[in-house]
């Protein structure tokens, strides 16, 4: 039978050996870390000279269980603070109680890893999803610009309009 002492030493040499393994493995997980952070901001660099200056969402994961309590995980590309990029978004609450729903959204490489490996997949459809948000948008800015014109159009007809009567009424003087 083990005695104590050997017991305490085993579990000493054991922590000890643990520990430097734990050491090699994180320095090799910062790395490939590091790697994948600069893969993605290749495409965050690349979609930021497009200047799009619009957001999309698109769902990675989201679940539901039988009290109501719901969750939802999303990438984007959005604003946050005053950068736009790529994005993840963890939003919960229940169903019961919508006014304490929550979000938390993360520019991509401040993100959890976990969730930036399984956001990567999604990546595909997030351009898919930026592409009909830019076209959309740009529809809409057509359609509005059509109507400004049309409103500066009568602003400047009423300009002219005044500017007559008020040399109207200068000669009447």
């Amino acid at each position: 039978m083990p005695t104590k002492e050997s017991s305490q030493t085993s579990a000493t040499e054991r922590v000890r050996t643990s520990y430097r393994q734990l050491n090699i493995a994180a320095k090799d997980l910062n790395t490939a870390s590091d790697e994948f952070k600069e893969a993605v901001s290749v495409l965050d660099s690349a979609l930021e000279r497009l200047n799009l200056g619009v957001a999309s969402w698109v769902l990675i994961s989201s679940g539901e269980d039988e009290d109501g309590t719901w969750q939802r995980r999303e990438i984007g590309y959005v604003r946050i603070g005053k950068k736009w990029g790529i994005a993840i978004r963890h939003c919960w609450g229940d169903l019961s109680w919508p006014q304490n729903d929550n979000e938390e959204q993360w520019l991509f490489s401040d993100a959890p890893r976990w969730m930036r490996i399984e956001a990567v997949a999604k990546i595909p459809d997030l351009l898919d999803g930026l592409t009909k948000q830019a076209e959309d948008t740009t529809q809409k800015l057509k359609k509005r610009t059509e109507q400004v014109f049309e409103l500066a159009t009568a602003m400047s007809e009423a300009l002219d309009e005044i500017d007559r009567a008020g040399k109207a009424g200068d000669q009447n003087a």
